[in-house]
């Protein structure tokens, strides 16, 4: 090596030494916040082969006396620094990386002799001095983490930064304010209606009779516990209006079989009810029949299916009150369908239920019952019960209003199972058309685990449904016609028997300003596709049918049991104005020395009540036989 590159060697150690030693003093100054001065002179460059100039001669150092007289350290606890020996280290470190960072910048090109001393040899600097091998790539280190926030030893590469993480969500909607408290009112109407000729005498039975059947719940049915459906003054339990379905009150999850419980409780709040048993215009019995004869009807014991209907009959023909018109001013409701309570004398039909409708005194009294008979005069349909039960009119007038707007994107529906032991049911026919629509929405309820049990998702389907079809079951009747008709859904009807001979209180008799009526021979022979029918109606006929039908509402649903209703009268109303019509009417033809029960025929019953006369009519082969002899082919 020359003696200029000697020269250059030897000064950059003595500068990498003052460097040094002014950065060490540097920071000693920053940690004990004194200012030291250092001076060093590098005007003396040595020649080649010259000594190296002493500490005295080139460098000079002044340290202030205030900063040298101090001897005292204090440790890294009491200052919250690092101790002197850890920063000697880090400046250290430091300085040697900045070392290897300048020659890695400022290094060119040249010649191997000048990247080292004269006397190194490649076993004294084996770094400089090792070879690659021919072909071997140079490899390359990682470069340092400079990041303290992750993780040592951490390399990072040229790919390109991560995306920036998505703005977060933005803040939920504030919820809705809670609905205003629900107005119950239990004082009378503001403006009563005279009471006379509505005066009710409500007779006080034996606790067996109706409070201890409700006591005995769990006995109520055989596969199901009914005590939480006698909730509420028979109600039910509360539903909740989690899915939108229904309005924010009203509305219980209701069992189709205790009108009796329902009624009776609306009767105690009867703004007509009179103590006085010789004013009043009818009397009110209140036996829970249907829920006697609930817990025996896979009895195979008829005389227990009996008993109490007999012992009821034989107590109120003690009374007083019997004696005045001999029961004809009575009444009772039975909350299910007559079937159960008319047991045939025929021993070949099954023998099914009890024989309490069949009794002497009980046809003298008008039954109330959800699906009556044909052939017999003693008995009324009355709906049943719904989900729905309001408090007030408000909530009437609120839920008819949204069914009016309530958009239905179904033309028709259809809820039901098929009735495999009746070949000749034509519920087949309509699964299987309403299958195969697409404007058609079915829906199956072969199983407790479906959407018929389901009461939002059953009337969410009927909500959104022009037409809902109710054709017969086990019997003529269905609930399904009152739950879909409280949806605004037009029922379509397939059997006379299913509404218009049922509930003459409570439906139009011109039947097809609310309904379609398919005659069910035409199902049942492939005569008539249910869409193309339905289709061929003009608009603005079912609109005005709609609109029939949610005028109706009312008269089908049985308000809250615990308020009252202000003008609206609902299904209990309408049920006691027929009632109370009904008996005067007898009363007069009893005065006169007649009785329009037994001066005709009562397999024509339907016949009387319809036409008001006995005429040959289209419906004839509907009711050309009697339930006694099992004609259910037509169903």
């Amino acid at each position: 090596m020359s003696s200029r590159g000697q020269v250059q060697k030897l000064n950059m150690g003595i500068c990498n030494n003052s460097v040094s030693s002014l950065a060490k003093f540097y920071v000693y100054s920053v940690n004990y916040q004194e200012p030291i001065a250092v001076a060093f002179n590098l005007s003396v460059v040595p020649g080649a082969g010259s000594p190296l100039p002493s500490d005295e001669d080139n460098i000079t150092i002044s340290i202030s006396e205030k900063t040298a007289g101090k001897t005292e350290q204090k440790t890294e606890e009491e200052t919250g620094e690092p101790k002197v020996d850890d920063i000697d280290k880090l400046l250290n470190d430091g300085l040697n990386e900045m070392g290897r960072d300048e020659t890695s910048i400022d290094e060119k090109p040249q010649a191997k002799e000048n990247l080292t001393a004269p006397n190194d040899t490649p076993k004294d600097n084996p770094k400089h001095w090792r070879r690659r091998r021919k072909g071997k790539p140079k490899r390359k280190k990682p470069p340092r983490n400079s990041d303290p926030k992750t993780n040592v030893g951490e390399v990072k590469t040229n790919l390109s930064p991560p995306p920036p993480p998505p703005p977060p969500p933005p803040p939920p909607p504030p919820s809705p304010p809670p609905p205003p408290p629900r107005v119950c009112k239990m004082e009378l109407r503001s403006h009563p209606r005279s009471c006379e000729g509505r005066y009710i005498f409500m007779h006080v039975l034996p606790r067996r009779y109706n409070v201890d059947l409700l006591r005995d719940c769990k006995a109520l049915d055989l596969w199901m516990d009914m005590c939480q459906y006698v909730k509420n003054s028979g109600l039910g339990p509360e539903l909740r209006n989690s899915d939108g379905v229904f309005s924010d009150y009203g509305w219980f999850a209701t069992n189709q079989f205790l009108l009796e419980v329902i009624f009776h409780n609306r009767m105690k709040q009867y703004d007509c009810l009179t103590n006085d048993s010789s004013q009043a215009s009818a009397i009110f019995v209140p036996f829970y029949a249907g829920l006697d004869v609930a817990r025996h009807l896979w009895n195979t014991d008829s005389a227990v299916r009996d008993s109490s209907a007999f012992d009821l009959v034989k107590l109120l023909r003690r009374k007083p009150e019997w004696k005045r018109w001999w029961g004809r001013d009575h009444f009772f409701v039975a909350g299910r369908i007559t079937w159960d309570f008319r047991r045939s004398a025929n021993k070949k039909d099954p023998d099914w239920g009890t024989k309490f409708l069949y009794l002497p005194e009980s046809k003298n009294m008008t039954a109330l019952v959800i699906e009556s008979s044909p052939w017999n005069n003693n008995d009324f349909g009355i709906p049943y019960p719904t989900y729905f039960h309001p408090a007030n009119d408000q909530e009437v007038f609120q839920w008819q209003d949204r069914m009016r707007a309530q958009h239905r994107k179904y033309l028709f529906s259809f809820a039901g199972a098929p009735r495999p032991d009746r070949p000749d049911s034509i519920r087949n026919q309509l699964i299987n058309q309403c299958d195969s629509s697409p404007k058609c929405m079915m829906v199956h309820c072969n199983n407790w685990k479906n959407k018929c049990h389901n009461p939002p998702e059953l009337m969410k389907v009927f909500q959104d449904s022009v037409f809902c079809l109710q054709p017969p079951g086990d019997s003529y009747t269905r609930r399904s016609t009152f739950d879909s008709m409280l949806a605004g859904c037009i029922p379509v009807f397939f059997h006379p028997g299913s509404a218009y001979i049922q509930y003459f209180w409570h439906f139009p008799k011109n039947y097809t300003n609310y309904s379609v009526f398919i005659p069910l021979y035409d199902v049942r022979d492939g005569k008539v596709n249910i869409q193309s029918v339905l289709e061929k109606i003009p608009p603005q006929k079912v609109k005005e049918m709609r609109e029939e039908v949610v005028r109706l509402i009312p008269s089908i649903m049985y308000a809250d049991p615990r308020c009252r209703l202000e003008t609206v009268e609902d299904a209990f109303d309408v049920t006691v104005k027929g009632v109370l019509e009904r008996v005067e009417s007898i009363k007069e033809d009893m005065k006169k020395g007649r009785d329009d029960s037994f001066g005709y025929d009562e397999k024509q019953a339907w016949k009387y009540r319809w036409l008001g006369k006995l005429v040959q009519h289209e419906w004839d082969p509907y009711f050309s036989g009697t339930f006694d002899t099992r004609n259910f082919t037509n169903f």
